[in-house]
């Protein structure tokens, strides 16, 4: 791999780290009167240092009397930036006004596809798992951001919604996400189609759907399964960290374990209610199994959809 190829890598991994600490310092303003937990405090400390830059600009140009604006205007910067050097990758053998563009549209896509659309399938998820114990969370910062913004998304879509059973929120949610995300690839690989520097960009970084520009009724099953298969895969992270910390001797009441075991109670209790004999001694695989199946069979399915379409 050559040095710039790995210069854009990890500016696409340091870019959507910069994009989560920003979005999350603009979206948890009003609930800092309720104090600062530790991930709250580390959060602000590093946006305040991420937007010191851009910090006078962006109060000149827009200013809200409830909201500060300064994150969102710093992560338009850092996405800039990064596609600048998607294109400094792409672009150092011939450099071109086209790369420039292309670089940044990949970047602002990722935006999107990488953050935007699964960040909110896992806010809603979240928020159906946590809305019976609101109460109980009463000042947890974490509980009334995820809340606040399931709450803001769903009044956006409600006249979309199936019905307001969990179930139907979820599944309506994960419709709507693919179908714009599908939307969204579609109309900006398109004019990026005729222009001969994507060639130029590593592969890893221009999106696999773009081979599906000649089959554009591909992209939108190939959407979906990708967006089921990243949701499974945190699903198991979830799973992972609250393993984790039953072993690592953590106070079983302690907010964050209660918090986690909330999240994926009704993955353990699906999985070992239909896997029973997976378990041996203190170790449970039955989890393990419940998540690969459905793994398993949406990786069926996409070599199925390359084969057909």
């Amino acid at each position: 791999m050559r040095f710039l190829d790995f210069l854009a890598l990890f500016s696409r991994f340091f870019g959507d780290l910069l994009v989560v600490i920003l979005l999350y310092d603009f979206f948890v303003q009003p609930f800092r009167f309720y104090g600062m937990d530790p991930l709250t405090r580390f959060i602000w400390v590093a946006a305040r240092k991420i937007c010191a830059p851009f910090d006078t600009l962006s109060r000149k140009i827009v200013r809200l009397p409830d909201r500060d604006l300064t994150p969102i205007f710093t992560l338009v910067i850092v996405v800039f930036c990064r596609g600048l050097l998607y294109a400094v990758d792409a672009g150092a053998s011939s450099p071109a006004v086209t790369v420039v563009f292309v670089g940044v549209t990949l970047s602002f896509q990722e935006l999107f596809t990488r953050i935007l659309v699964p960040g909110i399938l896992f806010i809603i998820y979240a928020d159906i798992q946590l809305a019976p114990h609101q109460e109980t969370f009463i000042g947890n910062v974490l509980v009334m951001l995820v809340h606040d913004i399931a709450k803001r998304f769903i009044v956006m879509i409600r006249k979309l919604l199936i019905s307001y059973r969990p179930l139907h929120v979820f599944v309506s949610v994960f419709f709507l996400l693919g179908l714009f995300e599908g939307l969204l690839l579609t109309t900006t690989l398109l004019p990026l189609g005729g222009i001969d520097s994507v060639g130029l960009f590593p592969r890893d970084l221009v999106p696999e759907v773009s081979m599906w520009l000649q089959r554009p009724f591909g992209i939108l099953p190939l959407v979906y399964i990708r967006l089921a298969q990243t949701f499974l895969f945190g699903i198991f992270l979830l799973i992972l960290m609250h393993m984790l910390a039953g072993f690592s001797g953590l106070d079983p009441y302690d907010r964050f374990s209660v918090l986690l075991g909330l999240v994926v109670s009704p993955w353990l209790a699906l999985s070992r209610r239909l896997f029973p004999w997976a378990r041996v001694g203190m170790i449970d695989f039955s989890i393990a199994i419940l998540l690969l199946i459905p793994w398993f069979i949406l990786g069926l399915a996409e070599g199925l959809l390359f084969r057909l379409v």
